[in-house]
């Protein structure tokens, strides 16, 4: 959608108008009612509180179909804030008037005083919903030939193509909002309407980006990492607590944690007791048979990963059968589709790329040919030295609370 970058904006400095914040959600409309309203408690709540944890102040909030409104005497700082909230498509600052055709070209006048510079193309953008006298088509003609009038000492021109600013406009039943700027929002489900699961978390760039896209479904996500030390050092751990800081501020939770595992001594018996070249399934499964032990202890329904077909070795689709038979429980891989670029321009969006990209130390332990297609039978029988130590590591996980 088009958005107008301006130092100034008539929707803060304009007074004698009610200021609110417009906030538009994609797909909970199309649910059925108890699902749509259930989904929409949820995201107010969430809102809420965001805008409580960034101290951002408001008023009141109300919805109508397919819109939640907050009234704000800082509706900009709203908007922004609410623009990383999972299930928002979009938000932007208003000023509200009546649906009175006068009274929309009344504020309109006002708005483009401010907002249209000499030399300036524009385009006069109208949605309405509800019973009026007029259509959406005459406000615009309406609205657009007085602003017209009005700034043609300006040298200003219509451009409803690729206008340099645009005034959009939403008349309702009773109350009218008009607008210039759109805060792109991520989508998605409001975060914690769609259960729980767990996340195999390693701080590089794909687990992140895993773990934030199942956050967007509407996942409540519970991190888990394992701490490869002797075989890597404190690096790692570093790189992953910057990162799932970054992910916290996505998390409309209190009380929000990353699992800690120590998983050297099971490494350590994989590269020890089992053939050199499946060190690296070994531990995955591992990680797979630890994370099931975690999520049930949190009653969570699935594990995250950030796999992606081909990618590495232990990626194959042999190898990922081979994976999949440690947990009863289903494994949500959403990158197994996307190339290397793609996962990173979504890393660069949500902010975690910089901070994965963090250098680190290597795993020591990753053998230098490792198995591409490994055998169920002969991973088994290498993992038997491994089970008694599975529930020892899980036991000792650790909860590290993110503020």
């Amino acid at each position: 959608m088009l958005q107008n970058k301006l130092v100034e904006s008539p929707i803060e400095i304009l007074n004698g108008w009610k200021k609110a914040v417009l906030v538009r959600y994609g797909e909970l409309s199309l649910k059925s009612e108890s699902t749509r309203r259930f989904m929409e408690n949820v995201l107010i709540r969430n809102i809420k509180w965001m805008l409580n944890r960034k101290k951002v102040p408001y008023d009141s909030i109300f919805r109508e179909r397919g819109r939640i409104f907050l009234s704000s005497d800082s509706p900009r700082m709203v908007a922004q804030v609410l623009s990383s909230v999972f299930g928002v498509v979009s938000t932007s600052p208003v000023l509200v008037t009546s649906s009175e055709m006068d009274e929309i070209i009344r504020l309109s006048e006002r708005v483009a005083d401010v907002l249209i510079k000499p030399n300036d193309s524009f385009a006069i953008r109208a949605r309405r919903v509800g019973t009026h006298s007029f259509t959406s088509i005459d406000v615009e003609k309406k609205v657009g030939e007085v602003i017209l009038a009005r700034t043609r000492n300006l040298n200003t021109k219509v451009n409803l193509t690729q206008p340099d600013k645009c005034i959009f406009i939403e008349v309702r039943e009773k109350k009218t909002y008009i607008y210039h700027e759109v805060f792109p929002g991520p989508g998605g489900l409001p975060y914690n309407s769609e259960g729980k699961m767990v996340a195999l978390f390693s701080g590089g760039i794909d687990s992140p980006v895993a773990m934030w896209l199942m956050m967007k479904r509407g996942c409540k996500v519970v991190p888990i990492y394992f701490d490869n030390t002797p075989y890597t050092d404190e690096s790692n751990y570093n790189r992953t607590m910057s990162v799932i800081k970054i992910l916290r501020e996505y998390a409309t939770q209190d009380k929000f944690y990353i699992y800690i595992v120590p998983h050297g001594k099971i490494l350590e018996k994989a590269i020890t007791q089992a053939p050199r070249r499946l060190t690296c399934l070994l531990c995955k499964r591992a990680f797979y048979r630890v994370a099931t032990i975690i999520a049930e202890k949190e009653n969570a329904k699935g594990i995250i990963t950030g796999e992606s077909l081909g990618q590495v070795a232990s990626q194959t689709l042999d190898n990922l059968m081979v994976l999949n038979e440690a947990t009863h429980l289903p494994v949500f891989r959403p990158l197994i589709g996307l190339d290397k670029l793609e996962i990173e321009g979504t890393a660069k969006k949500i902010g975690t790329y910089e901070a994965s990209c963090i250098k680190t130390a290597s795993c020591s332990a990753v053998p230098d040919k490792p198995r591409t297609k490994a055998k169920q039978l002969e991973v088994k029988k290498a993992e038997k030295e491994l089970m008694d130590t599975i529930q020892e590591e899980s036991n000792l996980a650790k909860r590290i609370y993110i503020e």
